[in-house]
């Protein structure tokens, strides 16, 4: 009997699934982003339906065909419910994190432009309303690089 005998896929028992999975899952540390995670996983399943059912070879591959489909899927699944939050999508759009930003006009309102300063940034803005300079204003929405903004209400 050849020293490799052993790794012939023609004669898997539940302990070739097992080091499978433990090898999947060893090399999955050095960083696979869950590929080998799911495989790994699906290996072990594999191998404790081998332990259970004593299934043949062509069965027992196609339980590891079909538990690498059905773990990746669920993973894909899990994170494409990670919706990221308004803070990270805005996080490199400088624009949107303005929004709902009260500052002054820094000039009158001329043809519906102005610009106002938010932070160490001077934008420019466009309003529908004719106001002059030092008006507080309240950035409603963001078109490309211009800040659409509305007065705030004078309170006395």
């Amino acid at each position: 009997m050849h020293s490799w005998a052993w790794l012939s896929l023609s004669d898997w028992s539940y302990w070739h699934w097992l080091i499978l999975g433990a090898v999947l899952l060893l090399l999955e540390l050095f960083g696979t982003a869950g590929l080998l995670l799911w495989t790994g996983i699906s290996a072990l399943l594999t191998a404790l339906m081998v332990f259970v059912f004593e299934p043949g070879l062509f069965a027992q591959w196609s339980l590891f065909a079909v538990f690498s489909i059905i773990t990746t899927w669920f993973w894909f699944r899990l994170n494409k419910q990670d919706k990221p939050t308004t803070e990270v999508k805005a996080l490199n759009q400088r624009t949107t994190r303005c929004i709902g930003a009260q500052t002054t006009l820094l000039e009158d309102v001329k043809l519906g432009k102005s610009r106002v300063r938010i932070e160490d940034t001077v934008w420019g803005v466009l309003s529908s309303e004719t106001l002059p300079a030092g008006t507080a204003v309240k950035v409603v929405a963001a078109e490309g690089t211009t800040l659409i903004v509305k007065a705030l209400p004078v309170h006395h």
